[in-house]
C-alpha cells in the first residue's frame, strides 16, 4: 500500500471522546489531505465538536504535515503561535498493512500521547490515548472517503 495515495484526498470525521465518566464529547467535520510534495501531505481539519450533552457546538481547525518514506509516516503539527510544524509522532505500517503502530509516544509536558491508525479501503480509524496529570482521555476518531 503507497500510504501517500491512500490518504490523499477528502474525508468526513465523525468521534467521540471518552473521558472516566463516559462519553465527554462528539464531533464532526472534514479531513482534507492536500498534496504538498511529492513525498508530503497536508492535513486540514476542521469541524464541530460539542463538550457534553447540552453545551453548544464549537469549532474547531487544526493543520498537520503528513511525510511519507516507505511503510513509515512523520505526522507534523502546525503549532500555531510560531508558526512552525513540530514533530508530533512517527508511524510504521505494520506487516499486515492495516495497521498504523506509532514508533514513539509524544510528550506534552507532563501528558502523554499514544496513536494509532486501522487503515480498510475508503475508511479508516484514528485511536489516541491521552493520559498525565493535566488529562485523561481517549479520542475515537472514524474517516470515510468522500
Amino acid at each position: 500500500m503507497k500510504l501517500y495515495d491512500y490518504f490523499w484526498g477528502d474525508w468526513q470525521l465523525t468521534g467521540t471522546s471518552h473521558n472516566s465518566t463516559g462519553t465527554a464529547a462528539t464531533m464532526h467535520g472534514t479531513w482534507r489531505f492536500s498534496p504538498l510534495s511529492p513525498d508530503s501531505l497536508l492535513l486540514t481539519e476542521n469541524g464541530e465538536m460539542i463538550m457534553g450533552k447540552t453545551a453548544a457546538p464549537l469549532s474547531f481547525w487544526r493543520e498537520y504535515r503528513y511525510q511519507f518514506a516507505g511503510d513509515r509516516v512523520l505526522v507534523y503539527f502546525h503549532d500555531q503561535p510560531s508558526g512552525n510544524y513540530e514533530l508530533y509522532q512517527a508511524y510504521r505500517l505494520d506487516e499486515n498493512g492495516h495497521l498504523l503502530v506509532p514508533d514513539n509516544t509524544y510528550l506534552c509536558a507532563l501528558d502523554t500521547y499514544d496513536a494509532r491508525f486501522e487503515l480498510d479501503n475508503a475508511h479508516f480509524a484514528q485511536h489516541t490515548w491521552v493520559n498525565g496529570p493535566q488529562k485523561d482521555y481517549r479520542l475515537d476518531k472514524e474517516l470515510q472517503r468522500i
